[in-house]
């Protein structure tokens, strides 16, 4: 049987596909026109405040508890509740852990108020449209616009790391995210574009059942409950604010999105809140192919002819 150590190694590998979730945008409201293709790379850092707080709390109570234990004589000793404070925001921090997330995205117009995008972030493929609602203003040199939009994301899991240790062949975790964004913008000419996209993110995580089963033989060994659930689910409510400077077809972004993760699974025999208040500040570089001419009208026929017939 393996120790505890290993078998934590599994239980954070697997959660950590289960709660974290690319939140960028990168798009405004306005859809492409038929044909029009647009190219999107860009780099997002994402930052878990909450995670990040319980952490250095969880850290200050301890170094204090220590500094108490050294100056009174005593042992300094780890109760059995403090280890599950340090244990859960551990946990919280490798599942969300703080990092920089490169993504590539591809637009695609299909139809008048209709545009189809993917998105390849990594360890993730993302598929989304988006609807046009509402659309005015052109007459000024200007438009404002709102959209619905709808994604889908699939994650890419590797237990590569977890089969070289040997502990357990691992392939069977599946993972999805599902993304219902709102979007409204403003473009003045070709030259600036503002956006903000309040968005609704649920994600689900099927764990593996051979790791389930692995982690539900350690409570003899370890002398507590470190089974694993069979299903990790979590939801982000939050928004993206951001601007786009540029000329014509080329434009550089840059959005901020905020929010909240709920993310609380029976982790290691009891309710773990993995969530907390998470920020992504991120930058872009889009190119965006010319439209689509919309078809000439017929000139009318000069005086004292006749037009040929159509065909």
């Amino acid at each position: 049987m393996r120790s505890l150590p290993v078998l934590l190694l599994l239980g954070l590998a697997g959660v950590t596909v289960g709660c974290a979730t690319p939140l960028s945008t990168m798009q405004t409201a306005k859809t492409l026109s038929p044909g029009q293709v647009q190219v999107t790379g860009s780099m997002g850092v994402f930052v878990p405040v909450g995670t990040l707080v319980d952490v250095v709390d969880v850290g200050i109570d301890q170094g204090r508890e220590a500094r108490d234990a050294i100056e009174e004589g005593r042992p300094y000793n780890l109760s059995e509740e403090d280890q599950q404070r340090l244990l859960t925001a551990g946990i919280a921090l490798v599942v969300a852990p703080p990092g920089v997330n490169p993504e590539l995205m591809v637009r695609v117009g299909i139809v008048d108020g209709l545009d189809l995008g993917g998105r390849f972030s990594g360890n993730s493929l993302r598929f989304d449209g988006k609807v046009r609602l509402a659309h005015g203003g052109e007459a000024k040199n200007r438009s404002y616009d709102l959209a619905l939009g709808l994604g889908v994301s699939k994650h890419l899991f590797s237990g590569a790391v977890l089969d070289v240790l040997e502990v357990v062949r691992l392939g069977d975790f599946n993972r999805f995210d599902v993304e219902v964004p709102l979007y409204l913008s403003a473009e003045y000419g070709d030259v600036f574009k503002l956006y903000g996209a309040p968005k609704y993110v649920y994600s689900h995580t099927r764990m593996d059942p051979q790791l389930v089963d692995f982690s539900q033989q350690g409570a003899p060994v370890t002398g507590f409950d470190v089974s694993l659930p069979t299903s990790v689910s979590s939801h982000f409510v939050g928004s993206t604010v951001g601007f786009a400077l540029g000329y014509r077809y080329v434009h550089v972004y840059a959005e901020l999105t905020g929010g909240y993760v709920i993310c609380r699974p029976d982790l290691f025999g009891a309710k773990r809140n993995l969530g907390g208040v998470t920020f992504q500040p991120s930058i872009g570089l889009a190119f965006r192919s010319p439209g689509a001419r919309p078809p000439a009208s017929a000139a009318p026929a000069a005086p004292g002819t006749v037009a040929p017939p159509s065909i």
